[in-house]
Formats: C-alpha cells, structure tokens, sequence
C-alpha cells in the first residue's frame, strides 16, 4: 500500500467522524430522555451526580439520541444488547466508531512495520476483532461475578424477607450489602419499580443483562410466588444451597480444565506471535508465504489449523454444570 492509500483512508476515516457530527446537530435539543436513561442506568456510585438544567445538548445526548433512531429503525440492537450485557456506558453508534478508529489505526500499524499489504490487511482484521473480544470478555466476566455472588444475595433476600421486609425493600437492602456487580444490577431493578416498571417486567430486564440459567430459576420462583403465594423466603433458601453447590462444582470443573483451557491460548497465540516477529525482523522473507503459487496453500492452511484446533479445544473443555 502506497501512501496515498494510506492517505485516502484518513480522509474517508474523517469523513465518517464528520458525518456523525453532522448528524448530532441535526437533533433536536431535548435531553429528557437521556437524563431518566441516565438515572436507570447509572451505578450505585453516581447517584450523587445531576445534570446542570438548561446545559443544552450534549456530545452524549446526542449520540444515545442517534442510537435511539437506529434502534428504531432495527439496526444495532444485537450491538446494543451486547454492550448492556457487558455493562459498557456507549452506546451502539459509539461502539461502531471505536472499531472503525482501532480498525485504521491497525491498518496503519501494519503499514509502519513492513508498507506491505498484506501486513495491513492482517493487522486490521485483527484490529476488527479487538473490540467485540473485549465486549464478549466483559460479558462473561460480569456474569461469572454476578453468579457467583447469586447465592449470598438470595440469602440476605431470604433474611430480610423474615424480618417483615416486602420483596422491594428486601432487594432495596441486597443493595447496600452486596458487592459489584451484583449491587449495581439490584439498584437497576429498585429504579424500575420506582420509576412505574412492574416488579416482573424489572427482574426480565435483570436477565437479559444477565444471561444466567440461575438467574433465571430465581426469576421463575418469585413470579410463581406471587401468583399462588407461599414462604417465599424459604423457596429462596432452597433455591441459593442449589446454586450454591452448582457453583462449587463449576470451580472444580474450572480448575480440573485450566491446563487444557492455557494450552488452547497458547497454541494460538504462539504461532501468531512468532509470525508478528518475524515479520518485524525480515518482512521481505516473511512476505514469500502470500505470494500467489502454491506457498500460499502454508498460512490458509496454517490459520485454519489454528481456528479448527481452538474451537475444538473449547469444545472438550466446555462442560456443562
């Protein structure tokens, strides 16, 4: 890739910025809506915090307000339904322009190294990956927490339910006691109800933010309770020493695969990373592997290697408690 090429991709790069920008000036300028998303959305930690009135439309608002025609219009609500799951305070449109900008500045990455093309289109699709590895990382991270800590707060629901709490005040106290992200999520649950969201329609927002099958279970418990009744303080009991000892198992489970898991890592990692250094260190020697001819047949073969071996790694070592 020459440096007019280079060149031409900064300017379209720009151009998409300043399409967006553009975009944000045409709304209209009423941020209702982004301060009560705020107040569902926003953590524990910032409830102090309130927006100056008459402050006008800011580079955020205008953004969710972007996003919210998109959504409108179908487009991006896998993207927005993977960001709230990961917790990320951006929104779709946001994100689409983060991968854009890692995307370019890969490309120029591999153009700095050797100015070769097929070094920048490698380091740009794994650019392309960075930010949904991340996002799915995020994800699994704050529902391995969030699992984890389910039976403890199920407990403390459990004890301030006998201690004559009603089920909104008992999460209201879950709250205060519990760590992130259980504490974060529990909030978002209070808001709801006070904001007119019925108990039911709250705790389905939970877990759609949490993907958890145990979530799930507690879930189906208190919506059959309120439906026929009963203790619903000792079906919560029963329910958290289920969890309880699933998660115990899962541990187990985790540390009898943990060689398998670091090996499939590093067998991926290990041929990538020698490849990066050798291009780095002789790039016209690395370059004979993608010339067209039969060596090309080595990198396909030897990236599709990689990707069948990982994924079936994953497989072995995905076991189901």
């Amino acid at each position: 890739m020459t440096l007019i090429g280079v060149l031409i991709a900064s300017v379209v790069g720009v151009a998409i910025v300043a399409l967006f920008f553009g975009l944000w000036n045409m709304l209209p300028h009423d941020n209702t809506a982004d301060r009560m998303h705020d107040l569902i959305y926003s953590t524990a930690s910032d409830t102090g915090s309130s927006h100056k009135p008459g402050s006008g439309l800011s580079a955020k608002g205008a953004i969710i307000k972007l996003d919210r025609e998109l959504l409108a219009r179908g487009l991006g609500k896998g993207i927005t339904a993977n960001l709230i799951q990961a917790n990320l305070k951006i929104t779709a449109t946001e994100y689409v322009l983060v991968i854009v900008i890692v995307t370019v500045l890969g490309a120029l990455l591999g153009y700095v190294i050797s100015g070769h093309p097929i070094s920048v289109l490698l380091c740009g699709v794994i650019s392309f990956f960075l930010p949904p590895t991340f996002v799915t990382w995020q994800k699994k991270k704050r529902r391995r927490l969030f699992s984890q800590q389910l039976p403890e707060a199920l407990t403390q629901l459990a004890g301030s339910l006998r201690a004559g709490y009603s089920l909104l005040q008992s999460l209201d106290v879950v709250t205060k006691q519990m760590p992130w992200p259980s504490s974060e999520e529990y909030v978002r649950v209070v808001r709801e109800v006070q904001l007119g969201q019925s108990l039911n329609t709250a705790l389905l927002h939970l877990s759609e933010r949490i993907t958890s099958d145990d979530l799930v279970m507690v879930i189906s418990s208190i919506n059959i309770h309120q439906q026929v009744g009963g203790n619903l303080a000792e079906v919560l009991d029963t329910v958290a020493e289920t969890i309880r000892e699933r998660v115990r198992i899962r541990r187990e489970v985790d540390v009898l695969t943990a060689q398998q898991r670091i090996s499939g890592y590093v067998l991926v990692a290990l041929p990538i990373a020698l490849g990066a250094v050798l291009l780095i260190i002789n790039p016209e020697y690395e370059m004979r592997l993608f010339t067209p001819g039969p060596t090309l047949c080595i990198p396909i073969g030897a990236a599709a290697g990689i990707i069948v071996g990982y994924i079936l790694m994953r497989r072995i070592v995905d076991i189901d408690v």
